[in-house]
C-alpha cells in the first residue's frame, strides 16, 4: 500500500526559507543532497508523520527551475513510497495515466522515483518512489586487528542512537530502511558487528554476546559518546540487553525488536537451519546469493554463527539472571505472528525486566525490512525522545 513519503516544496531562497521554517516549526535541515540528474539540492525537514523536501534549482535547465519560473515558490509535488516501483508504473500505464519518464530514475534519499503528469491528477504533480539499498558511506573502527564499518546518518547535535542488526544481517541490507525512518531526529550509528559485513571476524572466531556487546562500547568510544540510546533487532537486541547490563552507564534508553531471550533446543534447531548456507542454496538460492555477496566471508560467519547458536540455551540463563538488574528503559516490540519467536518470547522479556513496556505490531516475517516500520518507527521515536 502506497503511503505519503514527503511533500516537495521548490524555493528560491534556500537560506531564507530554512529560516522562516526553523521560526515556525522550530526545525532545521537534518540532510542536504543534490541530485544530479535532476539538477536539484534538497534539504529535508522532520514534520514528524512525513518529510518535507525543499527544492532547490542547480541550473536554468533544472525542471525545478521551470517550475518556479511558471508557478513560483510553493508546492511542488506530494510523493508516495510503494514496494515494488516498477509494479506501480505497470499498473499506472494499464490505468491510463502518463508517466514523466519510461523508467524509474534516481532521486534523493536511495529513493528511485516516477512521476505522474499533473494534468492528469488535477494540477498537482505526483511522485511514486521506492527505496533502495543505499551506498552510504562507512567508517572504519578499529577491532580485531581489523575494523567494523559504522554508518553515519544524521545530524550530530541530534540524541545519539545505535542500530544493531541481527544474525546474518547488515546495516544496509536489514537496518537501513529503519535508520532512513530515524535520522531525521538522531545521531545514528548503524553498527555492523563482528564478521558481518565488511566488518573484522576474529581469529578464532568464537562469537558470544560479551563479544558483541564490546563492539558497541568500541563504537561509542571511536565517537567520543560517553553514551547513547541503543536499538537492536533479534540478535542485536540480545546484544542491546547485554550491552544495557555489562555497561549501564553507556546506555541511556533502549529497544529491542522481535528478541529471544530465553532460547529453546527447539528454536536452536530452527535457527541452525536458517544459517546453514548449503541447505539455503538448495531451497533459497537467491537468498543463499545475497549472503555471499553482503558479506567478506560469508561461509566462516555463518558457521561461527552456527556454533554462536548453539550456545544461546546456556548464554540465556546467564543473561535472565541479569535482565532485574536492568534499569535502562526498556521498548519491546514483537510482531503477533513472528514466525520464530511467538509472543511467548517477549512477554517472557516484558516480564523479567523491571523498567519495561511491550507493544505488538502486526506481522507474520522475522525481517526487519518487512516489519510494519511506519507503525514502528514513531513508536521509537517517542521512546527515545521521552523524558
Amino acid at each position: 500500500m502506497a503511503h505519503l513519503d514527503h511533500i516537495g516544496i521548490g524555493i528560491d531562497d534556500a537560506a531564507a526559507v530554512v529560516e522562516r521554517f526553523r521560526d515556525l516549526l522550530d526545525v532545521e535541515p537534518y540532510k542536504h543532497e543534490a541530485v544530479s540528474g535532476q539538477q536539484v539540492r534538497t534539504h529535508f525537514l522532520n514534520a514528524g508523520a512525513t518529510k518535507l523536501e525543499l527544492l532547490e534549482a542547480l541550473g536554468e535547465d533544472s525542471p525545478v527551475q521551470r517550475f518556479l519560473d511558471r508557478r513560483g515558490e510553493g508546492l511542488h509535488h506530494l510523493a508516495f513510497e510503494v514496494e515494488d516501483l516498477t509494479g506501480t508504473m505497470s499498473r499506472l500505464r494499464d490505468a491510463g495515466f502518463e508517466l514523466l519518464s519510461d523508467t524509474p530514475q534516481a532521486g534523493a534519499d536511495d529513493k528511485q522515483i516516477v512521476f505522474v503528469h499533473p494534468k492528469q491528477t488535477h494540477g498537482v504533480l505526483v511522485e511514486f518512489c521506492e527505496s533502495t539499498t543505499p551506498d552510504w558511506p562507512s567508517r572504519a573502527v578499529p577491532r580485531h586487528g581489523g575494523s567494523l564499518s559504522v554508518f553515519e546518518r544524521g545530524r550530530r547535535d541530534r540524541p545519539s542512537l545505535l542500530v544493531l542488526h541481527g544474525a546474518a544481517g547488515t546495516t544496509l541490507h536489514e537496518t537501513a530502511p529503519l535508520i532512513r525512518r530515524l535520522e531525521p531526529s538522531f545521531h545514528v550509528l548503524g553498527v555492523d558487528l563482528s564478521g558481518h559485513g565488511a566488518s573484522a571476524l576474529p581469529d578464532t572466531p568464537r562469537l558470544s554476546l560479551d563479544l558483541f556487546a564490546e563492539d558497541a562500547v568500541a563504537v561509542l568510544d571511536a565517537y567520543d559518546l560517553s553514551s547513547a540510546h541503543v536499538v537492536g533487532f533479534s540478535l542485536g537486541g540480545g546484544t542491546a540487553l547485554h550491552l544495557a547490563h555489562a555497561h549501564p552507564t553507556r546506555v541511556d534508553r533502549l529497544a529491542v525488536l522481535q528478541t529471544n531471550a530465553d532460547w529453546t533446543e527447539a528454536q536452536v534447531r530452527r535457527m541452525h537451519r536458517r544459517l546453514d548456507l548449503k541447505a539455503l542454496h538448495d531451497r533459497a538460492p537467491a537468498r543463499a546469493q545475497d549472503l555471499r555477496a553482503r558479506h567478506d566471508q560469508p561461509e566462516r560467519l555463518l558457521q561461527a554463527l552456527q556454533t554462536f547458536v548453539e550456545a544461546l540455551p546456556e548464554a540465556s540463563v546467564r543473561l535472565g539472571e541479569a535482565l532485574s538488574n536492568i534499569s535502562a528503559p526498556t521498548l519491546i516490540a514483537a510482531l503477533d505472528q513472528d514466525p520464530l519467536f511467538g509472543l511467548d518470547a517477549p512477554q517472557s522479556l516484558h516480564g523479567a525486566l523491571p523498567n519495561a513496556r511491550l507493544t505488538v505490531l502486526p506481522g507474520d516475517t522475522h525481517s526487519l525490512p518487512r516489519a510494519p516500520l511506519s507503525l514502528l518507527a514513531p513508536l521509537l521515536t517517542r521512546h527515545f525522545l521521552e523524558h
